[in-house]
Formats: structure tokens, sequence, C-alpha cells
């Protein structure tokens, strides 16, 4: 067994300092988009100095980067499972709103991010993906059986489509969006795909 090694107080303040960056560029991108973040109002709002964050980054790109890993780590790890409570479900999206709408914020303006960023943000998409995947073929097998894993691998990008329509309809007019039950009607549509799709088989 490997035991974990106690940071120096160096080193703990060079985890605390990244991670100021990265929640410091984080909000900022999410309101003011990519293009619009400086590296001195992510200083101001960090409260770091230019010079710390070039340190630890070597460019806006590779904050952007660090920005969207963190952000997917945190919302995958605690995304419910697809056959969750609907409510539970659409708080995922609501818990993670900077970093959601981070990512249609890139998506708008790409020219502006170099690819290599642009790879970053569609590995995260694509996780996001896998991760769909996976809760669908286990909600499918009691109607799909084998058929299950593959009918997965298509409504997956269904369901990826329906959570990124989801967030931008609750941003534009949040009353009369209601996403639990948005989510309780593709849970029912997969169903219903999954039904009709084994019954012309048989």
């Amino acid at each position: 067994m490997f035991m974990k090694l106690k940071l120096t107080r160096r080193e703990a303040l060079g985890v605390e300092s990244r991670r100021k960056i990265i929640g410091a560029a984080s909000a900022l991108m999410a309101e003011r988009g990519f293009a619009g973040t400086s590296i001195s109002s992510i200083s101001k709002k960090s409260g770091l100095p230019s010079g710390s964050i070039y340190w630890h980054f070597a460019n806006k790109q590779a904050i952007l980067a660090a920005v969207v890993e963190e952000g997917a780590k945190h919302w995958f790890e605690t995304l419910p499972s697809v056959d969750a409570p609907a409510d539970k479900i659409a708080s995922s999206l609501e818990d993670h709103p900077e970093f959601l709408r981070l990512l249609f914020l890139i998506a708008l303006e790409r020219r502006e991010v170099d690819d290599a960023s642009l790879d970053v943000i569609r590995r995260a998409r694509s996780q996001g993906r896998e991760r769909l995947r996976t809760e669908i073929t286990s909600y499918l097998q009691p109607v799909a059986g084998s058929n299950a894993q593959y009918l997965a691998k298509e409504y997956s990008t269904l369901a990826l489509a329906m959570v990124d329509g989801a967030f931008v309809a609750h941003h534009i007019d949040p009353q009369t969006t209601d996403i639990p039950e948005l989510f309780r009607l593709l849970r029912r549509a997969l169903r219903a795909l999954a039904r009709e799709v084994v019954s012309s088989e048989s």
C-alpha cells in the first residue's frame, strides 16, 4: 500500500494558487467568453499576480484547457444515474452552470480558440456521451435485452443533445422550462424507441 505523501508548505501554496486561478478563470470565461477574458482580469479576480499565473500556465489557452478538464471532472463526479429521480438529474445542470455555460460560449467562439483547447472540450463532451451511453445501456436493459448496448450508443447522442437544449432553454426562460419533466419525457422516449426496435425485430 502506498502512503500519501504530505505536501510541503510551498507545494500546498502552489496547489492553492492553481485552484484560485482556475476558479477565477472559470467564472470569468463563463461570463465573458474566452476572448473577453484577459490574464490581467484573471489576476485581479484571483488576487494573484500575473507572474504567478504564468508560472502555472504557459498561456491563456492552457488555462482554458485546465478549466474545462476540472469542470468536467467535478460535473461527472456528481452526475446521477439515468434512472435517478428526475429532480436530482435536473439539479446536476443547475449546480454546474459556469462549466456548461462556458462550453456553449466556447462553441460560439471557435475562431478565437486554438485547436488544442478545442480538443480538450471535445474530449469532455465525449466523456459525457460515454457516461450517458453506459447509463442508458443499464436503463434499457429491461426492455431491450441484448440490444441495449447497441441502442444506447445511438441514443446517447440524442440524450446529450437534449441536455444541451434543456440547459439553453432554462437560461432563456427559466420560469417556463421544467427540466425534471424534460428528463421524464426523455426516459419515456428512450424506452419507447427501444420497445419499437425490439418489436420490429421479433
